[in-house]
């Protein structure tokens, strides 16, 4: 079902129409305002449509980097997997008493 979510960004309202949880779509917006912020806090002073894109790069990035670490952690996981696995396999090939 798709639900309709007006969001404020920078005094510009957007109506979002999503079939996720609406909620899902004002903390995005939340997290998009508090990127603004910071870009304010650090001296940007540039047009709100630029500044909308700079957070917007800045949150994709920020999102990028989680990704490569999820996948850094997936391959520790899958290499200590493969040694229990290899170790298995050599006890199973050790004869009983």
């Amino acid at each position: 079902m798709s639900h309709k979510v007006d969001v404020n960004i920078l005094g510009k309202k957007f109506s979002i129409r999503t079939d996720d949880n609406p909620e899902a779509v004002e903390a995005a917006a939340e997290l998009v305002r508090e990127q603004i912020d910071e870009l304010r806090e650090l001296g940007a002073t540039v047009g709100s449509d630029r500044l909308i894109t700079l957070a917007a790069l800045n949150l994709a990035g920020e999102l990028l980097k989680k990704s490569e670490v999820e996948i850094q952690n997936i391959d520790t996981i899958i290499s200590a997997l493969d040694d229990v696995v290899s170790q298995a396999e050599g006890l199973a090939k050790v004869p009983l008493r």
